[in-house]
């Protein structure tokens, strides 16, 4: 799922893991994950994520303007 995008490119992919809570027992497995100029959200398993969850992390990656 994108979050967000960005006025810069990444030039190489970057990832972390991050916090929320949704409650889930699974919480290594979420990541922010950045490529191009798109953040997203991605997880190791199919997951369900409610409602009004928050989502705390952060993650570096060097970028290129575009």
């Amino acid at each position: 799922m994108t979050l967000a995008s960005m006025d810069v490119r990444a030039a190489s992919e970057g990832f972390n893991m991050f916090v929320d809570n949704s409650g889930a027992d699974r919480a290594q497995d979420r990541y922010l994950y950045v490529v191009g100029n798109t953040v997203s959200f991605r997880t190791s398993y199919d997951a369900n994520i409610p409602r009004n969850v928050w989502h705390v992390g952060s993650v570096s990656f060097p970028v290129t303007a575009v």
